[in-house]
């Protein structure tokens, strides 16, 4: 086991000259994995003041203040290559945790409707029932569960990651049953087809989000707006952010539309606060 403080085993058992390029990529995976598990699933809010000790870099330090200040901030999740994915998710139900019983309800059964989505890709109801239960579940908890509980039970990994694989499925049976409006965009070089992609995409646990699945996922879900903050090199004092809106009209549906923001890194993304 690997104690606070020291380098995982996997960094010294290797001769650097010996190693080709996949077991490099390997190996450096599984250091970011371990330096990864030490810090909890979803975090604490944090003022957004908290990046600039991050950050001595001009650019991204003026792309944070732009931010702005005041109750601006942001949700740190674990860097495992389902933070988008978990960000999402959890901001999901903490903003239906503030609606009223009857607006979780007409949001709870919207979604239920929506599983008609992963039979229409031809999932198996047995293959997906028990993720999906687990979304459900928490439903039942709202609206009467706390801030610090929802924390509580996104920290709970099976809890967390049945429901991140119910939205994975959903992305992925949005782009199947629309792979008209996805095919001319994946171009992986390798000639790969809808079910490729989204099986290695979106479908496999751990795999990080691209703009393709952010797109799909909105899209499934139909009553969300998400807007993703990117904080990279680009030029400006402030940060772009990229809008994803549901293709199919907010008006056509009874829940009401919820807005999740995001904040991107270069490789990572956490729960932002406006």
């Amino acid at each position: 086991m690997v104690q606070d403080g020291e380098l995982p085993t996997i960094a010294v058992e290797h001769d650097p000259d010996q190693l080709d390029d996949l077991t490099i990529l390997r190996l450096t995976q599984e250091i970011k994995d371990v330096e990864a598990s030490k810090n909890p699933l979803v975090g604490e809010f944090k003022s957004i003041s908290v990046l600039l000790d991050e950050y001595k870099d001009a650019t991204f330090r003026s792309k944070i203040k732009a931010l702005g200040g005041g109750n601006a901030g942001y949700r740190p999740v674990r860097g495992d290559g389902n933070c988008a994915w978990r960000a999402f998710a959890f901001r999901y139900f903490e903003l239906l945790s503030k609606l009223s019983k009857e607006e979780i309800e007409a949001s709870s059964k919207f979604l239920q409707s929506r599983t008609g989505l992963l039979d229409a890709a031809g999932y198996s109801e047995t293959g997906y029932i028990d993720f999906v239960e687990e979304t459900f579940n928490l439903f039942q908890k709202l609206p009467d569960i706390t801030p610090e509980q929802l924390v509580s039970e996104f920290n709970n990994a099976e809890v967390s990651s049945a429901i991140i694989v119910h939205f994975r499925l959903l992305a992925a049976a949005y782009i199947k049953t629309h792979s008209g409006d996805y095919l001319p965009f994946i171009d992986d070089g390798e000639g790969a087809d809808i079910s490729e992609y989204c099986n290695r995409n979106i479908e496999a646990f751990s795999v990080e989000a691209d703009h393709l699945a952010l797109s799909a996922l909105v899209n499934s879900m139909t009553t969300v707006d998400l807007g993703v903050v990117y904080m990279d090199r680009s030029a400006g004092e402030e940060a772009v952010v990229h809008n994803f809106f549901p293709a199919e009209s907010a008006a056509e549906v009874d829940p009401p539309l919820l807005k999740i923001d995001l904040l991107y890194r270069p490789g990572h993304y956490d729960i932002f606060y406006k």
